[in-house]
């Protein structure tokens, strides 16, 4: 597991998250993990975001065989090996 150091944080901002531990009775490292590990999934606009970015550099991407197609060819080679 990864760890981060986040420095320059005010200290009203701490002493409130202290409080907010305390409050749900756990310890301000694992409050601290526990926020953070809420707040990193991606939402739908962050994720529609990322997705314009990847087209803005790499162009919309096009499928020209079917999926079920490219599953019918699959399994043609698997059984051409047999």
């Amino acid at each position: 597991m990864g760890q981060v150091l986040v420095r320059n944080i005010d200290d009203d901002v701490i002493a409130g998250l202290k409080v907010k531990a305390r409050l749900a009775g756990v310890s301000f490292e694992t409050f601290a993990r526990d926020t953070l590990r809420a707040a990193a999934p991606l939402t739908g606009p962050e994720k529609a975001s990322l997705l314009a970015e990847f087209h803005q550099k790499h162009g919309l991407m096009s499928v020209t065989t079917s999926p079920e197609d490219i599953i019918r060819e699959e399994r043609d080679r698997r059984d051409d090996r047999r």
